[in-house]
């Protein structure tokens, strides 16, 4: 039997019934089908049973069979610019873990800041002004948003001021007599 129209779709129904033990159960089935009329009526023609393939999948047949131009996404897309995260993620999730930020102190951009000159001290160790410049080649330049080098060094100074404090909760948790029986403390001042 010949039809004329050679047009398909995707049917998606989906139907609920309750079984046995009273519990409701959703079925879903997808068939791609042709349409067509015979003496008056409408008919449906099933061409195939694609109710196995995922939801998104389904969607992809479904838009396709619409008419829809569907393109692989690195075909038509050209990458201008990416920026490195994952080693900075890393650090900051080492910090996080070692409750390094809530140790420099409570959030604020000045802490924000400390954080980014910790990440860069480890990835990237240059002058502030490199610094600057390398913030705006990572994620930390988009997420701190525009810095200034006399911002970082009033974060430095912030810092500064927080030492004292730092230095306290440092020796109460390291050289408590739980952790530090000998009372040993070793201090490196050549590289500071």
């Amino acid at each position: 039997m010949k039809h004329s129209s050679q047009a398909m779709h995707a049917a998606i129904n989906t139907s609920r019934r309750v079984n046995k033990v009273g519990v409701e159960v959703i079925y879903r089935s997808a068939l791609v089908r042709r349409t067509f009329r015979e003496d008056g009526k409408v008919r449906h023609e099933t061409l195939g049973n694609v109710s196995y393939l995922p939801e998104q999948a389904l969607n992809d047949v479904s838009e396709s069979l619409k008419g829809k131009t569907l393109v692989a996404a690195t075909e038509h897309m050209q990458i201008l610019r990416s920026l490195p995260h994952g080693h900075l993620e890393a650090i900051h999730t080492m910090a996080r873990g070692l409750r390094f930020e809530t140790l420099l102190g409570p959030p604020c951009r000045n802490r924000d800041l400390v954080m980014g000159l910790l990440a860069a001290r480890i990835c990237h160790p240059t002058s502030k002004l490199a610094t600057l410049n390398w913030f705006a080649d990572t994620t930390l330049g988009v997420d701190l948003g525009p810095v200034s080098t006399d911002e970082l060094h009033a974060a430095m100074d912030w810092l500064l001021a927080q030492q004292p404090r730092i230095e306290k909760h440092l020796a109460r948790t390291h050289l408590g007599p739980e952790h530090n029986p000998e009372h040993l403390a070793l201090f490196d001042l050549f590289s500071s």
